[in-house]
């Protein structure tokens, strides 16, 4: 997913429920000053971009999963290329959006005229212009270096994602990965010196517990198969897959934490740093590609070899997850995201049993049960949040 962060104070504009009813009548405001509720055909965004999230989660998992599984490996596609593919479409995209709401959040200087932003002018060459060099004022800032920290540990997270789904099973992977709640906690407290209230650190606890009997009985149940546990022609290897979890939350723990960083002190738009983000990704991206590249076949060629439909299928689901991960950060709050990540991951188990065989037992269920609580507990509102605090999420 995407890594997006919105500043506290934007995404409390919009109405999200009983809580903020509360709230409105505590500042003395009348129903009439209360700003109604984003909705699409009488449902709530937040609902609406919740529920797509739990999904896209979900599928993202189960088809990167059967994409590297479901061939032999001599046949499988360029995991570099996939990550390569994601950035490039993603910084397009954020782009574009960029481009589209520079004149509503960039202000007027001396040496662009205001003009009237209207459908007959949107495309006057004059009006182009000065949105392109206002654009490649915000892109290339001067602090725009910052970005390339996070942007080589994302591209190392997002290639790690890989060897974890060719190595375990869809819903093993999908509750593991919880694990980057306890990495990027540990980074907020050390880095940011964040807070964390007694139902945090419980929570924080059970995570650990409930991954640690997920790895267990895993490890228990691959014993005697290790490296030889064959499905649809491909190897898996829970202990390497473990690793590269363990390894992918740790990248996304210290490379989301490094971001709010960034952004905690910058008037950037969001969409603007994305850009920046997707840009430096591209260098570590094409790295990999490089150094795998045979010696006698050209780069291009060996690029989007074996690269088919659920390679691509793998790569728009990533993007999407980006953009999905805004409305959420708009229009949602952590209590309903944990909730989000609870759903995908039950999503993902009930997918595994129906379309991989996932055998199901007593200790995963037990391990999944519990880091569903923990997850539940370490998203539920402290008392004394804090009013500069910003809100981002790390990518998929």
């Amino acid at each position: 997913m995407s890594q997006l962060a919105l500043p506290a104070h934007q995404e409390n504009h919009s109405l999200k429920g009983d809580d903020d009813d509360i709230e409105y009548e505590e500042l003395g405001l009348l129903p009439a000053d209360i700003p109604p509720v984003p909705s699409f055909r009488g449902i709530p965004l937040k609902y609406i971009s919740l529920v797509t999230l739990a999904v896209q989660n979900s599928l993202l998992t189960l088809i990167m999963h059967y994409s590297r599984v479901s061939i032999p490996p001599s046949q499988s596609y360029s995991a570099p290329t996939a990550v390569l593919l994601n950035e490039l479409l993603k910084g397009s995209i954020s782009l574009a959006i960029a481009f589209a709401r520079i004149n509503r959040v960039t202000p007027y200087t001396s040496d662009t005229p205001q003009l009237p932003l209207t459908a007959s002018r949107f495309w006057h060459p004059t009006k182009v212009l000065l949105r392109v060099r206002r654009l490649g004022r915000e892109v290339f800032s001067p602090d725009c270096w910052k970005l390339s920290i996070p942007a080589i540990l994302y591209v190392i997270q997002n290639n790690l994602q890989y060897v974890a789904a060719t190595n375990l099973e869809a819903a093993t992977f999908q509750v593991s990965y919880q694990m980057k709640i306890l990495s990027t906690a540990a980074f907020s407290v050390i880095l940011l010196r964040k807070q964390l209230s007694a139902s945090q650190w419980l929570a924080l606890l059970f995570l650990a517990i409930g991954v640690g009997v997920v790895q267990i009985q895993t490890g228990v149940s691959d014993t005697s198969k290790a490296s030889s546990l064959l499905f649809h022609g491909t190897s898996m290897n829970a202990l390497k897959g473990f690793l590269a979890v363990f390894a992918a939350c740790f990248t996304s723990g210290l490379a989301g934490v490094y971001f709010e960083m960034v952004l905690k002190n910058s008037q950037s738009d969001l969409w603007i740093r994305n850009v920046q983000l997707s840009a430096f990704s591209l260098l570590p991206a094409l790295v990999p590609i490089i150094l795998s590249r045979p010696s006698e076949t050209g780069l291009f060629s060996s690029l989007f070899e074996n690269f088919g439909a659920w390679a691509w299928a793998t790569v728009a689901i990533q993007v999407l997850g980006g953009l999905v991960t805004a409305m959420v950060i708009k229009y949602s709050d952590n209590i309903l995201k944990g909730f989000a990540t609870s759903l995908s991951i039950v999503i993902s188990f009930l997918a595994s049993v129906a379309l991989f065989d996932f055998q199901m037992t007593f200790t995963f269920i037990l391990g999944s049960v519990i880091v569903l609580i923990a997850t539940w507990l370490y998203n539920q509102p402290g008392r004394n949040p804090s009013t500069s605090r910003l809100v981002y999420v790390g990518k998929n």
